[in-house]
């Protein structure tokens, strides 16, 4: 199967443009277009050990949840960790996606992984998903430029997809459904302009669409019973814990609010007894603590790591003649001792 083949299956469970907007989400590295996928490699963080490892297995294309390339790059030096493995990538063709923040919003995404040790009355994103109905339009140009300038006026634009396609550009855009009368009309004046299909999408959002997850517990358990289904959820024997102010191990915990990653900025002045994060700064856990409210750090990647298993499993059905492998090198950079 080649790589755009795997990645409409992908995106089939984890939509791209759940994504924040300043994410830097999709298809990272594509050495050969016509490139057919044998090997998915799955890992949090694409260190250089990381993808010696991927190379081992022969994989050719690496889900890397963390977006290896972020920032723009202006050269490509082989004194720099990152250039040396975006080069290595093209050299031995292997191409490079990542999910990130969309796995974070979609439902059945990293923090509901995150939740799931838990028993469960009810949960619910902390930050929903806004809820338009928006269309899905692709279309073939000779440029990217070339289709933003002739929809100059419609701001509320997004590209899902692009690949190249013989001497055009086959693009997917996500825009709301109301201007589609709007903007049919102004592409169809464009004779460069090939519309392939048009057609309306879901809500953007449901009620399990959005970023970070509270829940409510079938019964309360004691916050050192909570750290214990944490550590045997995530594989630590170490946490780091911050107890809210006049609480106690032994005080009981009916809501949980979790953000996979860095929680400090979805999690901030939400209403639960317990915050599960990888990492929250120092100032923020001191306001979170005179709150009253307890929080259980992980680590960065390890509240997102043990999710690529799972994910893995989501795609075996949709995959079944291609290798999954999920990294066994990939680790957070910081071990407590």
């Amino acid at each position: 199967m080649n790589v755009s083949s795997v990645i409409d299956i992908f995106e089939k469970h984890v939509p791209k443009h759940l994504a924040e907007k300043w994410d830097n989400t999709g298809l990272l590295i594509e050495p050969d277009k016509q490139l057919l996928v044998t090997t998915i490699f799955f890992t949090n963080d694409l260190t250089e050990d990381v993808l010696d490892e991927a190379l081992s297995v022969k994989a050719n294309l690496i889900i890397s949840y963390h977006p290896p390339l972020f920032k723009p790059m202006k050269a490509f030096l082989s004194r720099n960790w990152k250039d040396r493995i975006a080069m290595q990538c093209i050299a031995n063709n292997v191409a490079v996606y990542s999910p990130h923040t969309a796995c974070d919003a979609v439902k059945g995404g990293v923090n509901d992984w995150l939740l799931s040790c838990f028993d469960l009355q009810e949960s619910r994103p902390v930050l929903p998903s806004r809820e338009f109905l928006h269309c899905v339009m692709e279309c073939l140009v000779t440029s990217e430029e070339q289709l933003m300038q002739a929809l100059s006026s419609h701001v509320d634009l997004k590209i899902i997809l692009k690949r190249p396609f013989d001497n055009k550009m086959s693009l997917k855009i996500l825009f709301p459904k109301q201007s589609k009368d709007e903007i049919l009309p102004m592409l169809a004046k464009d004779p460069d302009i090939e519309v392939l299909l048009i057609q309306d999408c879901t809500p953007l959002s449901d009620a399990q669409t959005g970023m970070g997850r509270i829940g409510k517990l079938q019964t309360p358990l004691k916050l050192e019973e909570c750290i214990k289904v944490v550590k045997k959820h995530v594989g630590l024997e170490h946490l780091r814990v911050t107890l809210g102010l006049n609480k106690r191990l032994d005080n009981e915990v009916s809501t949980v609010a979790v953000c996979a990653g860095s929680g400090s900025m979805v999690l901030q002045n939400v209403s639960a007894d317990l915050y599960i994060t990888g990492e929250m700064s120092h100032h923020d856990l001191l306001d979170v603590r005179h709150a009253g409210r307890s929080v259980i750090l992980c680590e960065h990647s390890n509240s997102e790591r043990g999710y690529l298993e799972h994910l893995k499993n989501q795609l075996l059905l949709d995959l079944p003649k291609i290798n999954l492998v999920v990294s066994k090198v990939d680790k957070d950079p910081v071990t407590i001792m």
